[in-house]
């Protein structure tokens, strides 16, 4: 059997296991309610979207029916072959669509088959044959199998068997008038708004969607009787009756994942994202290529995995994803914890656990930063204090697993295990603490109480939005993005051991480097400037995390959050030098335009890119002839401290680094953005002074 890619070396067993477990502790908690369970599907039962209900007394008699409404989703009995089914027909167990339950309809399918043939030489070939099948007669032959068995007998299940034997489903519908039918009195498969002068549209082609099949609506039974649950779908007796009949049918072999003999199966479930995917993880379809062929006969030979099994650990799979899931277009993220009752015994007591998703979904998205914008320079320690938290409300021998699910668009094929972590609480918690202590740098976010600037490791959506274009990000597909965020997982989850992709480093320097990039004029300055700010923040925090785990222990190196006036890097005196231009520029600006904020770029802005790329000459070119009558404007106001700051920094290059003019690396960006954030410390603190020196003056 094949199954979808995975990394971190996470083998089919390790994962279905846990799965497997938490699934069965899931379905025996008492801490959760039943509505927390409601999704979980029980064995042989599959999430399907009903579109009509029809309501049966105890004796099998049509009481009344309605068009439920849009998107409802229940979950129903169903087997192996109509789990899964895409094309061809194959019934499902109870509850089914029109086409099938409907006798009066008498529906005749077509279906195109693989029988084997052998040609002259003696070798076996696949050939396609199209039969002809009745629909009814499908599902009718399996429900009175169902109702048969003695063990499994349930009073409801026998009423919808006794009423849909008397042929008279559909008149029964179109009479309660849920399907709708046109003047001659054939189905109506669609209605445009001038056939609203002869009747409203029909609520059931509302909810079909575009090109409705009236066929193709989907059954469910409520059956009145003496119990408090009428719904078939929501009475448990009904979903074990089904799940033991069905069960018991099949053939059982050697488990893979539980290495007992157990009933297994071929076909595994899909619908793990949402209830029309039908991407599968685990599939085995290919009986004419190489897939198993040439070593066994049969795909259960190479791997066999117990029915239960695979069903409840894609069931437990699917509730994580809809409880807690980070959703990147079809890319899931999930976390959850599974606790030891006993370090001695193999019980394991699984309790999915919200509050590392929480994290997760911090890391991944803007939201939860958002709200800490009045954090300014303490974000990075109020995260960690969340991470206490939650660290603090598990045990030390509780197993946290991470796992990414990369399905297909739309929603066909193969989906895959891109990424599977297990870890303790330990080393999870001081995995996402080393993310953060490697990788926060400051932060532009929009300003709140004065406090613009986080100092934080930046959200995976911020660094999506640094280093790809718009088409990039806008692109149907979603793969850059859905890529950024696999090869940025492992970084976050995986601990000062995994460094970050250089690639990425780089294109968030180009990107950074570039200070019009994906800018429309017609955006303005203020909006151009702002994602300047916030992708030079980026490329820093990936820099600084990047050489903070460089592959080269040689190489390594922390820098401090602060303008490191003792740093003499050739890369990082040249981003202070380019830093106090672009101030001194701006500030003449401001004061030449009545102290407002400048409309247009400065020179150094213009600049930056190839001053990144030729420093020494680039800077000949700005120093002395673009800031000369900016810096002759100050000067006759009484203002030089920019040009005397410029000439300090000079003094500092050694021997001929500064006339060099190779291309300056990451740190020239750290230089830049640590001068520019102590010149606005220095403007805070004077602007502090004279409101408390005026404030003096005034009370005097």
């Amino acid at each position: 059997q094949a199954c979808g890619r995975r990394s971190q070396g996470a083998g089919i067993m390790s994962w279905m296991q846990k799965l497997y477990q938490t699934y069965n502790e899931v379905e025996k908690s008492a801490d959760l309610l039943d509505l927390d369970k409601e999704t979980l599907a029980p064995l042989w039962h599959s999430p399907q979207t009903a579109h009509i209900k029809i309501v049966l007394s105890a004796d099998g008699d049509f009481i009344s029916a309605e068009v439920l409404p849009d998107k409802t989703i229940v979950m129903l009995p169903v087997t192996e072959d109509s789990e899964g089914r895409t094309s061809g027909y194959r019934p499902h167990a109870l509850c089914d669509s029109i086409q099938y339950v409907a006798k009066d309809l008498g529906y005749i399918g077509k279906e195109k088959i693989q029988i084997e043939t052998t040609d002259k030489k003696g070798n076996k070939k696949l050939k396609e044959k199209t039969i002809e099948c009745a629909t009814f007669d499908l599902y009718i032959k399996q429900l009175d199998a169902w109702c048969m068995d003695i063990e499994t007998k349930n009073p409801k299940v026998l009423a919808i068997q006794k009423y849909v034997h008397k042929g008279t489903v559909l008149a029964d519908l179109i009479k309660a008038k849920v399907v709708p039918i046109d003047s001659s009195g054939k189905l109506l498969e669609s209605w445009s708004k001038k056939d609203g002068d002869i009747q409203d549209k029909p609520k059931l082609l509302d909810v079909l969607g575009q090109n409705p099949e009236i066929r193709k609506a989907l059954v469910i039974w409520s059956v009145q009787t003496h119990d408090l649950v009428s719904e078939t779908w929501k009475d448990k007796e009904v979903q074990q009756s089904w799940s033991k009949y069905y069960q018991d049918t099949l053939i059982s072999r050697f488990c893979s994942v539980t290495g007992k003999e157990q009933k297994i199966r071929e076909s595994h479930p899909a619908k793990l994202t949402y209830s029309g995917d039908k991407a599968k993880l685990i599939s085995s379809n290919d009986k004419t290529g190489f897939t198993y062929l040439g070593r066994f006969e049969e795909a259960n030979q190479a791997v066999a995995i117990s029915a239960e099994v695979s069903h409840k650990a894609h069931a437990a799979l699917r509730w994580l994803i809809e409880r807690q899931g980070i959703r990147n277009d079809n890319q899931v993220t999930v976390v959850w914890a599974t606790r030891f009752a006993n370090a001695d015994e193999d019980k394991v007591l699984s309790l999915p656990y919200r509050a590392e998703t929480d994290i997760y979904a911090a890391l991944f998205a803007e939201d939860n930063i958002n709200e800490a914008a009045d954090f300014g320079f303490d974000a990075a320690k109020i995260m960690k204090k969340r991470l206490y938290g939650y660290r603090a409300k598990l045990q030390d021998n509780d197993q946290i697993s991470l796992l990414v699910l990369d399905g297909t668009s739309p929603g066909k094929g193969r989906a895959a295990l891109t990424y599977y972590q297990e870890c303790l609480p330990k080393d999870y918690f001081a995995n996402l603490d080393a993310w953060i202590d490697d990788f926060s740098w400051y932060q532009r976010y929009k300003p709140k109480e004065g406090k613009p600037w986080l100092f934080v490791a930046p959200s995976i959506e911020r660094i999506a939005d640094t280093i790809f274009s718009k088409s990039e990000l806008e692109d149907k597909s979603k793969k850059a993005k859905k890529q950024l965020y696999a090869h940025l997982l492992p970084v976050i989850a995986g601990g000062t051991s995994v460094s970050i992709p250089e690639d990425l480093v780089q294109k968030s320097f180009q990107g950074a480097c570039n200070p019009f990039a994906n800018h429309r004029p017609e955006d303005g300055e203020k909006i151009r400037s702002a994602n300047w700010q916030r992708n030079i923040g980026v490329a820093c925090a990936l820099y600084k995390g990047w050489r903070a785990r460089h592959h080269d222990s040689s190489q390594r190196r922390t820098y401090p959050m602060s303008l490191d006036t003792e740093n003499r890097s050739r890369d990082y005196l040249y981003g202070r030098l380019i830093a106090q231009a672009e101030s001194m520029e701006w500030y003449a600006l401001y004061l030449q335009n009545g102290k407002k904020a400048p409309t247009r770029a400065t020179n150094a802005e213009r600049y930056f890119q190839q001053f990144a790329q030729r420093p020494y000459s680039t800077w000949l070119n700005i120093e002395s002839v673009k800031l000369v009558p900016y810096k002759n404007y100050l000067t006759s106001l009484g203002k030089d401290f920019y040009k005397q700051s410029i000439g300090e920094i000079m003094d500092l290059f050694e021997n001929d680094d500064f006339m060099c003019d190779d291309k300056l690396s990451g740190e020239f960006l750290l230089g830049y953005h640590c001068q520019k954030m102590e010149i606005n410390r220095q403007i805070a603190e004077r602007k502090a002074a004279k409101a408390k020196q005026k404030k003096t003056e005034t009370a005097k």
